[in-house]
């Protein structure tokens, strides 16, 4: 597989998947301390978690069926809206980070990061991420993924601003968490600034989106990079 070049633009190709995978152009080079999914990342936050209360109703006597997802009702559920808000950055994060969970644990399922594990990376990140997350996860697995919890969960990301938002391109603040992924305790850290780029990233990633930057800016990074 080839990732990324240069300014962070260019072609992934997959010889499984034998299609070409075209992430938009980002406009500036970015300066960043990446996150990478497997180390160096914030554990959690230790805040107050929301309780709810639960009231547990007697069971009806009916049949239910679960219909699974068609690929128009997910397609529609990725479409950009009019208005980019809140909730729908968060339903791509969500998605996007639910998939690098799976990436790992494909990988920690083989305790190797075998072809399809890459190929799930390929189409979730790109550029510095992409090159990152191959040589941890290929860390972790020389050490025999002892670090990470068995099995390893997802990162838990919440989007909290808006930066920048077009049709192709988002700069999102987000608390983001990949501490449920290891078994021991990892330390907090800022929010991070994530930038994701529209991207042909089927069959693995039916978001349309993919992660370019994930990081702690500098402080006086110019943060609106869309163009």
């Amino acid at each position: 597989m080839v990732a990324w070049t240069g300014r962070q633009t260019g072609r992934v190709k997959s010889s499984r998947l034998h299609r070409k995978r075209q992430y938009a152009r980002v406009s500036h080079v970015w300066r960043w301390s990446l996150i990478l999914l497997l180390a160096g990342c914030s554990a959690s936050s230790g805040g107050g978690v929301p309780t709810t209360t639960t009231t547990l109703l007697p069971p009806l006597e009916t049949t239910t069926t679960v219909v699974a997802p068609t690929s128009s009702t997910v397609a529609a559920a990725f479409a950009v809206p009019a208005v980019i808000d809140l909730p729908y950055v968060q339903r791509v994060l969500e998605t996007l980070y639910h998939l690098e969970g799976e990436a790992i644990r494909h990988a920690y399922a083989k305790k190797a990061p075998v072809a399809e594990s890459d190929e799930r990376l390929v189409a979730i990140f790109g550029g510095q991420t992409l090159a990152g997350a191959r040589k941890v996860l290929r860390s972790n697995a020389d050490d025999g993924f002892r670090r990470l919890a068995s099995p390893p969960g997802d990162a838990t990301v919440q989007a909290v601003e808006i930066i920048q938002a077009t049709p192709t391109c988002m700069v999102i603040r987000a608390n983001l968490d990949h501490g449920p992924q290891y078994s021991e305790f990892r330390p907090a850290r800022p929010p991070a600034v994530i930038q994701v780029s529209k991207a042909d990233v089927l069959p693995y990633n039916p978001t349309g989106w993919g992660i370019v930057v994930a990081g702690e800016p500098d402080p006086d990074q110019n943060l609106k990079v869309c163009s």
